[in-house]
C-alpha cells in the first residue's frame, strides 16, 4: 500500500489533469455555474449552459478511455474536439425554455455515455476478465468517492455551524451550498478520477472478488430473484386458468426481475471462473434463468399492449415497450451464448438506449406524431375542424360528445406537458403559445368533462370556471417603498393551509383569505381576501398575459401582497373559490 503523501496527491491531480483535460474543462465550467447561481441570484443562466457541461461531462469521459490506446496525438485530440462540436451542435437545437420532453431525452443521453465508459475500452473479444475487473473497481472507487465527499460535507458543515453558535458568526446560506459544490461536484469527480485504472490495469487477466460481493450476490440477491420468479409465475398460472388478460402494472414487475436477473450475472460472473462443482447453483443459474424469464416477457408484452389499447400512446409506455424488445434479444443472447459474454448485456442496453432517443425514428418524435395526428383526427370527426383549423367553440354550438371529449382532453393535455402547445399549433389560427391545455379546452367546448384528476372536486350545476394567472417580472421594476419592514415568500399547493410560521408570523389560507397574525397575539389577524381579486382578474382579456405587476398585486394598510401566480377553480353557484397552486411575495410593515 502507497503511503499518503502530498506529494503523492499532487501526482494524482496532475495525472488527472494530463489523462482527463477535457473532462475537467466541463467539470470546472458546471461548478462556475453552480456558484454564479449561487452567489449572482440575479444572473440569468440559460438552460443550454447547464446541459452542455453536464452532459458533457459523461460525454467527454467516454471519449477518452475510447482513445486511450490512440498512439495518434492528432487523431485523438480531432475525435475529441469533434465529440464536443457535436454537443454543442446538439445543445443549440434546444429550445430556450426546456420541456419535459428534453429533460428525458437529457437523462437518458447522460446514462448512456456514462454506461459506455464501463465497455469503451473492452469491446474487442477475450476481454471478459478485464471487462468485469473495471467496472467492479470503477463502481466501487464512486461509491467511496462519494461516501468521502460526505463526510467531508457533513464534517466541513459542522465547523461551521460551531462558529456560528459559539462565536455568532453571520453565516449565510449561501456558504452551505457553495460547500456542496466544492464537496460533492469538484472533490468527488477529481477523487473519482484520480482512481480509474489507467491503461495498463485496465487490460490486466485478473480479476479479484471481494467477499461482501459473494454475499450480495449470491445469498440476497439470488434469493430474491427466486421469491420474484416464484410469485410472478403463480399469476401467470393463475391469469391461465382464469383466461383474463393480466394487470397492466405487471410489466413493471417483469422489468425488475429481467434488469436485476441480469445484473446478479454480472456481480456474480467470476464464481463461474471458479470450479464448477463448487458453483452449481452459479452455473444453473447463468444458464437457463433467460429461458425462465422468456414466458414472464410474453406475459409482459400482452400488459403492455393491454395498456396501449385502455389508455393509448405516451413516452413511458413507447420506452417499456423498447425494453420488452431488448430483453427478448438479450434472453436469447444469453442462452444461445451460455451467458459467456456478459458485457453485452451493457453494450446492447446503452445502444438500444440511444438509438431510440435520438433522430425522428425516436419515442419522443414518434410519440408527438401520432398524438398530434390523433388529436387531429379527432378534432375532425367531432366537428371542430374548418378547413383544417379549429373553430370556436366557446359558446358549446358544436355539442361533443362525452367518450371523445374525454380522450382528446387526456391528448391535448399530455402533449401539452410534454412538448409544448407548438406542437398542436398548426390546428389553431391564433396563436396558443401562451394558452395552457385548460384554455385551450373552453376554446374547443370541451370543458365539461370530468375525468380522474381534471376537476378537484365534485360539484352541483354550473361546471367550475379554471383559472391561471400569472405574471412576467423580465420588463417592470417594482417600487415596494421604504415603509416594509419584512418579506415573506410564501407558496400554496394542493390542501396546504400553514403559508409559514416562525417565531415572528404565522401565515394560513382560510377561507379564500391569506391571514397573517403575530405569533404572540394571535388575536388580531390582518386578512388578504384573494376571491375579490381572482374574479376581478378573470373579467381580463386572456389574450393580454402575461399580467401586470399592478393588476397582480393587491395593496393594504399594512401589507402588500405581489401574487407571482395563482391557479384553482370558481364555483359560479356557489361563489367560492378553490386555490390550487399559489405563490406570491407579502410585504409588511
Amino acid at each position: 500500500m502507497k503511503k499518503i503523501s502530498l506529494k503523492l496527491l499532487v501526482d494524482r491531480i496532475q495525472q488527472v489533469v494530463l489523462r482527463f483535460p477535457i473532462t475537467l474543462f466541463f467539470l470546472l465550467g458546471l461548478a462556475f455555474l453552480f456558484f454564479l447561481s449561487i452567489n449572482k441570484q440575479q444572473v440569468h443562466i440559460q438552460p443550454y449552459a447547464w446541459v452542455f457541461f453536464a452532459v458533457g461531462i459523461s460525454l467527454s469521459l467516454a471519449t477518452t478511455l475510447l482513445l486511450e490506446t490512440t498512439k495518434n496525438l492528432f487523431v485523438k485530440f480531432g475525435l475529441n474536439i469533434l465529440s464536443v462540436i457535436l454537443l454543442l451542435a446538439y445543445v443549440y437545437t434546444l429550445p430556450d425554455k426546456l420541456m419535459p420532453v428534453h429533460y428525458y431525452q437529457l437523462i437518458i443521453l447522460g446514462l448512456v455515455f456514462a454506461l459506455s465508459a464501463f465497455f469503451v475500452s473492452f469491446v474487442k473479444p477475450d476481454n471478459n476478465i478485464p471487462f468485469w475487473e473495471f467496472s467492479k473497481t470503477v463502481v466501487i472507487q464512486f461509491l467511496i468517492s462519494a461516501v468521502f465527499a460526505q463526510v467531508l460535507m457533513l464534517g466541513l458543515s459542522l465547523a461551521i455551524l460551531s462558529l456560528k453558535e459559539l462565536f455568532k458568526v453571520d453565516v449565510q446560506h449561501e456558504v452551505y451550498r457553495n460547500l456542496a459544490v466544492i464537496c460533492y461536484v469538484l472533490f468527488l469527480s477529481i477523487y473519482f478520477l484520480t482512481n480509474i485504472p489507467d491503461e495498463v490495469d485496465k487490460q490486466k487477466q485478473r480479476y479479484s472478488f471481494p467477499t461482501f460481493l459473494k454475499i450480495l450476490g449470491l445469498y440476497i440477491l439470488l434469493p430474491i430473484l427466486a421469491l420474484y420468479s416464484f410469485i410472478l409465475y403463480v399469476y401467470l398460472i393463475q391469469i391461465i386458468i382464469k383466461w383474463e388478460l393480466p394487470n397492466g402494472w405487471v410489466s413493471t414487475l417483469v422489468s425488475i426481475l429481467g434488469l436485476g436477473g441480469f445484473f446478479c450475472m454480472l456481480i456474480i460472473y467470476p464464481l463461474r471462473l471458479e470450479d464448477k462443482k463448487r458453483n452449481k447453483v452459479v452455473n444453473v443459474f447463468s444458464s437457463y434463468f433467460s429461458v425462465l424469464l422468456l414466458p414472464l416477457l410474453i406475459l409482459m408484452s400482452i400488459g403492455i399492449f393491454r395498456r396501449f389499447g385502455d389508455y393509448g400512446l405516451t413516452i413511458n409506455r413507447c420506452y417499456v415497450l423498447i425494453l420488452n424488445i431488448w430483453l427478448y434479444g438479450i434472453s436469447i443472447y444469453l442462452f444461445v451464448t451460455k451467458a459467456n459474454h456478459l458485457k453485452w448485456i451493457v453494450i446492447s442496453f446503452a445502444v438500444v438506449a440511444l438509438c431510440s432517443s435520438v433522430g425522428p425514428w425516436s419515442v419522443f418524435s414518434v410519440t408527438e406524431r401520432t398524438l398530434t395526428k390523433e388529436i387531429g383526427h379527432l378534432l375532425k370527426d367531432t366537428k371542430l375542424l374548418k378547413n383544417g383549423k379549429a373553430i370556436d367553440n366557446s359558446k358549446r354550438i358544436v355539442k361533443v360528445d362525452s367518450l371523445s371529449a374525454q380522450k382528446i382532453s387526456e391528448d391535448i393535455r399530455y402533449i401539452s406537458t410534454n412538448f409544448g402547445t407548438n406542437s398542436i399549433q398548426a390546428y389553431f389560427n391564433d396563436s396558443i403559445r401562451k394558452l395552457d391545455a385548460w384554455e385551450i379546452f373552453e376554446s374547443l367546448g370541451i370543458d365539461k368533462v370530468t375525468s380522474k384528476g381534471l376537476h378537484p372536486r365534485k360539484y352541483k350545476g354550473a361546471e367550475p370556471q379554471y383559472f391561471n394567472m400569472y405574471q412576467d417580472f423580465n420588463n417592470e421594476i417594482i417600487d415596494i417603498g421604504l415603509n416594509y419592514k419584512y418579506l415573506v415568500l410564501l407558496h400554496r399547493s394542493n390542501e396546504q393551509k400553514k403559508l409559514f410560521n416562525n417565531k415572528t408570523f404565522v401565515v394560513n389560507y382560510l377561507n379564500n383569505s391569506i391571514e397573517i397574525s403575530d405569533s404572540k397575539d394571535k388575536n388580531k389577524p390582518i386578512t388578504i381576501p384573494l376571491k375579490s381579486k381572482i374574479k376581478d382578474l378573470m373579467k381580463w382579456d386572456k389574450k393580454q398575459k402575461p399580467y401586470s405587476t399592478s393588476v397582480m398585486t393587491i395593496d393594504g394598510q399594512n401589507y402588500k401582497l405581489l401574487i407571482n401566480n395563482i391557479t384553482g377553480f370558481y364555483y359560479q353557484n356557489s361563489d367560492s373559490v378553490t386555490i390550487t397552486e399559489m405563490s406570491a411575495s407579502l410585504f409588511l410593515k
